[in-house]
């Protein structure tokens, strides 16, 4: 087993941050990357619980064994039994031969649901029952099959709340409720928004250098930002989070053609949301103008998820709803 300095280093290279909660939360994952014990991970869409996720798979002691990812949103519902757990011949017209399901392939590594909450109760039901019993029967089978892999689970949306309306199961919420890691939406570490933008950019400098000869003009090689373009990077209020921010750079890298990018490479709705204060000390707005616009703003970024929208506001979706009856935002 590798030294905890070695793990460290590691963890370190795969998140990098100067934000004090996303610290403490590597501190936390570093003691349970060995331990066999179900983890949680929640947060906003686009945060990185992918990411997070594979990086605790790979420092941990079993590395070395298969990471199955499971997208528990993107499978449908009739079909799901048969991807986690496999079938034998003849279970239905087109099973012709025995297909090993997900949790199968997993063998001893690391199973990872994506999005757990978007699974049915039923389907809720019989996964539970997996991870408890250790073991499983393919569809159509009668051979139960060891199941010992580690188990990982990520939602976007309040499991809490799901299971108070009786909408996720209370047992299966305690099973997989073991550690939970909850990761900052960028907007509230955005002392990290350059060390991401700087690493997204070496990521498009070196697609750019792959270029096939001849496709393009030759181009600069890019090697950071224009201060504007940071402090337009920091002041946005990414709705989006990391992924958008990742989309954000790797569309400025495109258009930009001199060595750093600039303000007028980036997104228009960038500009457009960190020009509010510069227009407002101009033209000398109130307060409640310049609230009015930024609310504005917000509820067109998030096409009107008031819930989405409250959360990057900082209040809660009925103080919104108040304030958008107020300046008339229909």
């Amino acid at each position: 087993m590798r030294s905890k300095k070695r793990r460290e280093i590691e963890l370190r290279d795969l998140f990098r941050t100067r934000n004090r909660g996303m610290r403490s939360l590597l501190a936390t994952v570093e003691k349970l990357v060995d331990h066999d014990v179900p983890v949680l991970i929640l947060g906003e869409s686009g945060v990185g619980k992918d990411h997070l996720a594979a990086a605790i798979h790979a420092c941990g002691a079993r590395r070395e064994l298969p990471f199955v990812h499971i997208d528990c949103a993107s499978i449908p519902h009739d079909l799901f039994e048969s991807e986690l757990f496999g079938y034998e011949p003849g279970t239905f017209t087109d099973a012709k031969v025995r297909r090993i399901g997900k949790l199968e392939a997993a063998k001893d590594g690391t199973v990872y649901f994506d999005e757990i909450a978007a699974l049915t109760t039923p389907l809720q039901a019989k996964l539970l029952r997996a991870i408890e019993e250790k073991r499983f029967t393919r569809l159509g089978g009668h051979q139960n099959v060891a199941f010992a892999a580690r188990v990982i689970v990520s939602t976007n949306v309040d499991l809490d709340g799901l299971v108070a309306r009786g909408e996720f199961r209370r047992d299966l919420f305690y099973r997989i409720n073991v550690v939970t890691l909850t990761l900052p939406p960028l907007r509230e570490r955005r002392e990290d928004i350059p060390l991401l933008a700087a690493g997204f950019l070496r990521v498009a400098r070196v697609a750019r250098r792959s270029e096939a000869p001849g496709s393009t003009p030759a181009r600069k090689i890019l090697r950071s930002f224009e201060p504007e373009a940071l402090e337009v990077l920091t002041g946005y209020p990414w709705p989006g989070n990391i992924r958008e921010l990742k989309n954000v750079v790797e569309r400025a890298a495109l258009l930009e053609d001199s060595d750093r990018i600039g303000v007028g490479s980036l997104a228009e709705r960038l500009r457009d949301a960190t020009s509010l204060v510069s227009a407002a000390v101009c033209d000398q707005w109130t307060l409640d103008e310049l609230e009015k616009r930024y609310i504005r703003e917000i509820l067109r970024q998030t096409k009107s998820n008031f819930s989405r929208a409250a959360t990057i506001l900082g209040i809660n979706r009925k103080t919104l709803l108040e304030k958008r009856r107020k300046y008339g935002l229909e």
